[in-house]
Order: C-alpha cells, then structure tokens, then sequence
C-alpha cells in the first residue's frame, strides 16, 4: 500500500508540474504583451507631442 501511495504522490507532482510550467509560459506571454503595448503607447504619444511629460509606468 505504502508504495502505491508514493506512486500516486509522485505522479501528480509531475502532471501539477508540467502544469505550472505551461502556466508561467502562458502568463509570461501576456506580460511581454502587455510590455510592447505600453512602450507603443509611449512612443506615439512621444512622437504627437514632444514636450508633455513621460506617461507613468504600467502598474503589473
């Protein structure tokens, strides 16, 4: 019984494994994202009106 029982244990810890990984993979996406998005934005609005000041960082 012990033995199955530390089968089953280590069988999860490797499917939620795999899980997190593929989850952080997909998160890092989204920020890289958003990350291009706001150097756009600042850069547009740069270029429109050279003299306003910088726009304020992103709150993640």
């Amino acid at each position: 019984m012990r033995r199955n029982v530390k089968i089953l244990v280590l069988g999860l810890g490797v499917v939620l494994g795999y899980g997190s990984g593929f989850a952080g993979l997909c998160a890092h996406r989204h920020r890289r994202e958003a990350f291009e998005r706001h150097v756009a934005r600042v850069c547009v609005d740069a270029a429109r009106n050279p003299n306003a000041p910088p726009a304020p960082p992103p709150r993640w």
